[in-house]
């Protein structure tokens, strides 16, 4: 056996291993959840990035929640309040992207239910992978993320493709359970791309990333909320 297959092997058990613990969570639970995520959203998240921006208008590139996720329906709510643009992966087949683009509550109220495991994507034509370079904010789902960065994903290779598509100084957050966010590095090949932030519910936190990219950060941790 390689390296990369060993490293395969190791995601993979790692995978089923907390697809198993989410198939444990309710409902109820992840609305919990997402509702205390949008809130984290508003107050440390989103401010950074209109700090950055000469108007307030944002295009934020989010996701469906499926099964066990923390429930996005509340910081999509947030985000479509306030005016902002919404891509939504629509992932085609294979490992195929593109983008649905939201732009009211009405769009994220007609959504379609797609069968299995897959999330609900928008009812309207799919813009190309390219989009995402539009993005000033990209919030990304993950099943473990590290504190360098490195994030666990559920296999299909989508946001690897895709986060490769993004502008360069557009920071990319990912969002897990608490318990998710680990101390021993994951397992990662070199294609992973990490993450510039983890949001959980129970709050904000930069990562080695993250910190790396930006100028005059303090390397000893930013904060966590």
């Amino acid at each position: 056996m390689n390296e990369q297959e060993r490293i395969d092997m190791d995601k993979q058990d790692r995978r089923g291993r907390l697809l198993e613990d989410r198939r444990h969570i309710d409902q109820a639970q992840c609305l919990d959840a997402g509702r205390k995520l949008a809130y984290l959203l508003a107050d440390h998240v989103l401010p950074r990035v209109e700090r950055s921006r000469s108007d307030q208008s944002l295009t934020v590139a989010a996701f469906a929640s499926i099964r066990g996720e923390i429930a996005m329906d509340p910081s999509l709510d947030l985000l479509l309040g306030r005016g902002y643009q919404v891509l939504i992966p629509m992932l085609g087949t294979g490992t195929q992207v593109g983008w649905g683009c939201l732009q009211s509550e009405h769009d994220l109220d007609g959504m379609k239910r797609i069968p299995g495991w897959r999330p609900d994507e928008p009812d309207m034509p799919a813009l190309p992978a390219q989009a995402l370079n539009q993005a000033d904010l990209i919030l990304v789902p993950a099943l473990a993320i590290d504190h360098t960065g490195i994030r666990l994903g559920r296999g299909g290779g989508w946001y690897d493709r895709a986060l490769a598509l993004c502008a360069e100084q557009t920071p990319v957050v990912g969002i897990c359970w608490p318990g998710e966010f680990v101390e021993a590095p994951l397992p990662h090949l070199d294609h992973d791309l990490p993450v510039d932030a983890v949001l959980t519910p129970e709050g904000f936190t930069p990562t080695a990333a993250g910190l790396s990219r930006r100028p005059g950060a303090d390397h000893n941790g930013d904060e966590q909320d």
